[in-house]
């Protein structure tokens, strides 16, 4: 039976909220982690739906078109270790290291592909709009007194995440779905914005010109996500891992995520639309300006390094002999 456009209407709220209620940029941003699928140019590399993650030279992009001006290509040699980014611990989501000089992941500045003088006007008008809107929220208060929840605490690269579902059903420089800020204390101060899009059949359309890519938290089953709609792990965290937290893992199949680096003394060195800001250090849980601490940061994201590993292993080893 078909549904009245009323009734559609009322429906699209519900709808979003289920899919996007529990969404972020980045246990993100960056930027982060993507759906996978068998298309594949070795054993060694999956394409990700959205971006060309292993060299085809082809960008599945805006409206599920094929651009070669859209290749994600990471610049080569960026990633040093001296920003306060990397100082702070790993990606905060799988996919996010470039590994070689193919494109592969996305850690980095990406390169920056040209616009045509239409395109510049528009995306100058766009970005003045999402700066606007930057200026308008320029605390966490404000952001919570406008309807924003918290869905991530302090995360190094991409900040606190606060989430407006109902912002989610279209793309529009003026309402993004998220806000980003450096603490998620009630005066953190915003650091950037996120839009997140309910869009079937790939990204949306977005910013004016190509250099806006889009990505998604598939990967595993996706992100792992309390009661509260907080993320509480990343698509790494397994089912048991998730569940020990008191969450559940939550795919976004059709949810399509982009950061833009606006707010004033926050323009990311990576570029306006990276996955990650290397500005953005300080510690998970904390805020921008906290001593980093990989060591914490590794642990909320569940990642056991091989000595903890070897320990564990032998602990169970012998604790199973009893």
């Amino acid at each position: 039976m078909a549904v009245k456009p009323a009734r559609r209407r009322r429906r699209l709220p519900v709808l979003i909220g289920a899919v996007l209620v529990v969404v972020v940029g980045l246990i993100a941003v960056p930027a982060f982690a993507h759906d996978t699928s068998t298309n594949t140019k070795s054993s060694k590399c999956q394409e990700m739906p959205g971006m060309d993650m292993c060299g085809h030279g082809v960008y599945h992009g805006k409206g599920g078109s094929a651009l070669k001006v859209g290749t994600m290509r990471v610049i080569d040699g960026a990633l040093t270790g001296d920003s306060p980014c990397e100082k702070s611990g790993p990606p905060a989501s799988v996919g996010q290291v470039k590994k070689d000089a193919e494109g592969h992941d996305h850690r980095g500045p990406l390169y920056q592909y040209p616009v045509t003088k239409a395109e510049r006007e528009q995306l100058i008008q766009q970005q003045a709009e999402a700066r606007a809107v930057a200026l308008k929220f320029p605390t966490v208060a404000t952001a919570v007194a406008a309807g924003y929840k918290k869905s991530t605490v302090y995360v190094p690269c991409i900040g606190a995440h606060y989430t407006n579902t109902a912002l989610a059903g279209k793309f529009d420089p003026n309402t993004p779905s998220e806000l980003l800020y450096d603490g998620d204390t009630p005066d953190a101060q915003v650091v950037g914005l996120s839009y997140l899009v309910l869009h079937r059949g790939g990204p949306p359309e977005g910013f004016a010109g190509p250099n806006d890519m889009w990505h998604q938290h598939n990967q595993h089953g996706g992100l792992c996500l309390n009661a509260q709609a907080v993320v509480v792990g990343n698509e790494s965290t397994t089912p048991a891992q998730c569940a020990a937290r008191g969450g559940k893992k939550v795919a976004l199949n059709d949810v399509w995520m982009l950061h833009d680096w606006v707010a004033p003394g926050w323009e990311c060195g990576w570029g306006v639309f990276a996955g990650e800001c290397p500005e953005l250090g300080g510690r998970i849980g904390g805020t921008v300006f906290d001593k980093p601490d990989p060591a914490s940061f590794k642990r909320a994201l569940g990642i056991v390094t091989t000595k903890a590993a070897s320990k564990k292993h032998k602990s169970s080893s012998s604790g199973a002999g009893n």
